[in-house]
Parts: C-alpha cells; structure tokens; sequence
C-alpha cells in the first residue's frame, strides 16, 4: 500500500482549489506513507497534582489483524461495544451508535448528548459517501456582541452551550444507515455502564487534574457530585463512578429519542440551560435540524479521499505540502539532517495553513466559494513555496497571513469503524473543551458544551491576543468553525483502507499529519512556536536541529489523540486506538 504522487499539472488542476476547504486530506495521506510502507522490523496546563497515568491496558492483539470487522475509539470499553454490535449482524452506523453513547460516559470529558459533532459515512454496495452534519449552533437569541462585556462566558456555564446535535445526529443517522439492530439496544449497554458504574479512566483523571479544569468541576454541583469524595478531594484514578441520573435520562432517550428535542425531556433540557445562566429555548431544540451534506473529495493517485466540508475541516496544513511541491515520502524523516529539514518544512507549512484558516466558517453563512475560487490560480502554491526558506523561520506573523483566528477544543473523541460487508464509519463528536462548559445538570447529569466560544466576538481578542475572524462571528442558527476532520480513504476497488480523525482541536490538522503513535509536533501561528509532545518524545538532536532554523520550541503535554482503522493488503483490518487516550481497538 503506497502513496502516488500526482505531477505538478495535476496538481495544480485539482490540488490547489482545494488549499483552504480540507482539514486533513494530505495530512492523511503523509500518514499512510509512514504507516504502510513503514518497514515492519489550548494552552499548557498542568496538573493540580502529579497523575502517572498507567500504560494502556489493551488486550493482547488489540489492533489486530482481524478477518471481519474492526472498531477503534479512545475508550475501550466503547470499542468493544461497537464490535459486539458488529458480531450480532449489525451495520457500521449501529456499530458507531453504540460505541459513542458509550463514550459519551466513559470519557464523558469528551463527548456527550449534550455536544455535537460530524460523520463520514460510506456505503460499499453503492459506493456512496455522505457527510452528517450535527453540530452544535448559535441560540435564536444569540448575537455577536452577547459576549462583549463580561456579562455572559462563552466558556463556563449555561451561557456557553450552543444547541445541542448528539442525539437527533445519532438517530438521524440509525434511520438512514442503520436499523439491522434495534435502536434500544445501542443505547442499553452505556446505560448499564452508567448505572452499575465505571472506573475513572485515565484521560478522564488526567482532565480532570488540569489546573485550569480541577477548580471549576469543584466549584459546579454536578461535577463535583460525580468525581469528587465528601472530603472534597477529587476521586481516585479507577474509582468506580456512577450516574444514575444520567442512566434514567439515557433510558428516555433509548425510549423515544424526539424526546430530546419535542418532549418532557427537552423541557428539562431547557430548564438545565436556564440554571446555568443560559438563553436557548424550547424552540432551538425544535427548530434544530441534522444536516446530510455532499463530502469534500479528491484524487490521489489511485486513491479516493472524502472528508468534511468547510465547517468541519478547516485548512489542511499537508495539503499545503503537495500544493507547494513538498511531495513527502518516508525516507524524507530518515536521518536526522532530512527529518531536521522535513518537519521544518511541514511546521512552516502548517502556519501558512493556520493564516488562512480563518477566512472560512459555516458555509451556509460565510462565502467560503468564492474565497476558494480566489485561490485557484495555479501561481498561488508557487507563491507560498517561494516565501518558505530551507535555511530560516520567520518570527513576523505577517509573513504567514494576517487573518488569523483560533479556536483550541480538548473535550473530543473520534471512532472509526469499518464492517464486515466493507461500509465505513468516521465520526468525530465533542462537547469542546474538557468537561465542556463545565457545567453537569443535577436534574438530568448531561455535561453541557460551550461550543459558543468557537465563535469569535467583536472586539475580544482570543486567548494569544489575535483579533477575531469576521467570518465566525455569532449568528442565530448559525455553526460555528471546527477542527474535527472524520476522513476516510477508499482505493479503486472501493475497498476502505483507511477511517480515520483525531480529537485535540487544532491539533487534530497537526497529529494526523503523523502516524498514530509517532512522536508530534504543532504549530498554529500563533502563538509563535512549536509545541513538541512532551510525552511522545522527539529526538533531541531534531529539536536542536530546528531551534538552529529560529525555531522556538517548547515540550508540552495534551496533544491530540487519533484513531484508525484500516484494511492491508491481504484483506485483513487494523485497528489502531491511540496510547495517548489509553484506549484500545476491538475486532473480530
């Protein structure tokens, strides 16, 4: 399985249109470089306290080689779910149903009923590929300038959250593509882990001890009933955690899923949001509507790609690499002089890529055609590859664009699925930052997003001090920009080789540049550095290699975590979950 490159013709033809719509197209494909043809032989935080979190404790063979089916997710627990779906004749969306209420529980940091996210859905026996698009959006009372001032956090409380999409994503998505198993039972088995209880995993631990995250779960009463003691300590790594109104909120749901968004529970919905000093009504529920889109695609060699369209992929920094004529191979990271100058060339291509990021935001508000048709001239990659220089950095933000925006998500979780009769599943759902608005309602136990601060706000600088981006601004009804890239690559055949996405917001573009368990860097403009994984070291020689181009380079932790799925050569399927999350693929 090998990557081939187009010509330079082709790739101004098809390549280039292409520069500023797709998160992560190239960047997959520079991972199937380094994973297939590898020789077989948001700001730093840190911990309140000093977690060692254990090793994944995967199961002998986890990733595989499996004969017919393949499910991989943070959580293990929720894998395995999905594959025991799988197993009972299920299809791919069953499978994927099943495995996301499951992580909406047992990384409930990540992901929820009460967030959104975005599918990549393929079916094999028609060849088809359909985008499902449910993210969260703005209140019918929202406004641009509700966040101006102070008197409302888009980060904390009932004010962050925008509408919800999880459930009626979900259930849109079984009656379309699912239905082989009954809807009631996808949703049973997160009910039973959320009643009889679950140990406190370990990135749900580790998010919880962030210095930035620990003092606003103490301070919410939800939160703090869920995961701390009565002494007020927070509870241990592998404590048993139980939510039973969860569960009995989970159970109206598996019993009538428009309850969510019509009935007694969307009440409720409401009334959480209400205490929680929020503005969404009865109506926003009703009026929310899950949205089936045409996929962003393209050619690479013999293979087909398919990802989100603008919302849900933002610029593709590898892309940038083929636009400007870095055709990268896996030999280009052999030695420490070609690695040097190879992730100097990826990490100046992701800052031109996160420069012109901010043009786009939801397409059925933002004219994101016409800014793509203003990049089609064949002149504009030349020009790109002629302002980044083997021999130096730039530390002038100016020199990458000055458009820029940013938005950093760290409460995400991707799965990818491929089933036995060949159909896929790339999902990427999220509540944004860890525990999302940090706020979990003691009526229903739904953790809430705040998604609302993917929005950009007039006048209000973001977190490094850059200016907002007009194409974001907040408007009712409208979705604001996202990181999440589910992809999915099919060959000739029509064969899934590869399901792939990632959580970590920004860094999602960055991390599935690399293979799933390879060391990572990011670089997102601003602010002006790499951040090199901490935990997933770079070899030190590279990292000084780098500092001698201008580089200013710095280790931290909490990098975005990827999962795939793959099919070899030989027909059998891989799963790989990655150890950053400690979870685990499951097959059979």
């Amino acid at each position: 399985f090998h990557v081939t490159v187009f010509n330079r013709s082709t790739k101004r033809r098809m390549i280039i249109i292409l520069v500023l719509v797709v998160l992560v197209v190239v960047a997959i494909i520079i991972t199937l470089a380094i994973v297939f043809t590898r020789d077989r032989d948001s700001e730093p935080d840190v911990p309140t306290s000093q977690p060692i979190l254990p090793p994944p404790t995967a199961p002998p063979g986890a990733d595989g080689p499996y004969k017919h089916a393949v499910v991989a997710s943070d959580a293990g627990p929720c894998s395995e779910i999905g594959r025991d779906i799988l197993k009972r004749g299920g299809t791919a969306m069953d499978s994927a149903v099943a495995a996301l209420f499951c992580i909406g529980v047992y990384n409930m940091h990540s992901a929820g009923v009460g967030g959104g996210g975005f599918m990549v859905v393929y079916k094999k026996g028609t060849r088809s590929v359909e985008v499902i698009d449910f993210r969260e959006e703005a209140p019918g009372k929202a406004n641009r300038t509700m966040y101006v001032g102070g008197k409302l956090d888009s980060r904390i409380g009932g004010a962050a959250a925008g509408v919800p999409g999880e459930v009626k994503g979900f259930y849109e998505a079984w009656k379309k593509y699912g239905g082989n198993i009954l809807w009631k039972d996808l949703v049973q088995p997160t009910i039973d882990m959320a009643r009889d209880g679950f140990p406190f995993g370990p990135s749900a631990y580790y998010a919880a001890t962030r210095s930035s995250v620990k003092p606003r779960l103490k301070a919410d009463p939800g939160l703090r009933q869920l995961l701390f003691n009565e002494d007020g300590e927070l509870k241990k790594l592998g404590e048993i955690l139980y939510m039973p109104k969860f569960a009995r909120t989970l159970e109206r749901i598996r019993d009538n899923p428009e309850d969510f968004y019509f009935g007694e529970l969307a009440r409720d919905v409401v009334q959480d949001i209400e205490d929680g000093g929020g503005i969404f009504t009865r109506d926003d529920l009703k009026n929310y509507k899950v949205k089936f889109r045409k996929p962003m695609e393209g050619k690479f060699g013999e293979y087909s790609w398919y990802s989100t369209p603008p919302r849900g992929s933002q610029v593709s920094p590898s892309l940038f690499l083929y636009s400007i004529g870095y055709n990268m191979k896996p030999w280009d990271r052999h030695g420490i002089k070609n690695s040097t100058l190879t992730y100097h060339r990826i990490v100046e291509a992701f800052k031109f890529a996160y420069a012109y990021r901010a043009l786009l935001g939801d397409q059925d508000f933002a004219n994101v055609t016409e800014i793509v048709k203003n990049m089609t001239d064949a002149d504009f990659a030349e020009s790109i590859r002629q302002q980044i220089w083997d021999n130096q950095t730039f530390s002038d933000y100016k020199h990458y664009g000055d458009f820029y925006h940013n938005s950093s998500h760290q409460g995400t979780s991707h799965l990818s699925v491929i089933a036995e009769n060949g159909d896929a599943v790339s999902a990427t759902t999220t509540i944004n930052l860890f525990f999302g608005s940090r706020y979990r309602s003691t009526r229903t136990g739904i953790i809430y997003n705040n998604e609302m601060d993917d929005f950009s706000t007039p006048g209000k600088k973001n977190a490094y001090g850059v200016e907002p981006s007009e194409s974001n601004m907040i408007v009712p009804g409208k979705r604001p920009q996202s990181s999440t890239a589910p992809s999915l690559f099919l060959d000739k055949n029509g064969t899934a080789r590869l399901v792939i996405g990632a959580s970590g917001g920004t860094k999602i573009t960055t991390a599935i540049s690399l293979a799933v368990v390879d060391p990572r860097l990011h670089h997102q403009l601003m602010p002006m550095y790499i951040r090199i994984d901490k935990d997933f070291q770079m070899p030190l020689a590279i990292q000084e290699g780098l500092q001698r181009l201008g580089h200013n380079v710095r280790n931290i932790s909490g990098y975005a975590v990827v999962q795939a799925a793959a099919t070899n050569d030989d027909g059998t399927l891989t799963g790989k979950s990655d150890p950053r999350k400690s979870g685990w693929a499951a097959g059979y």
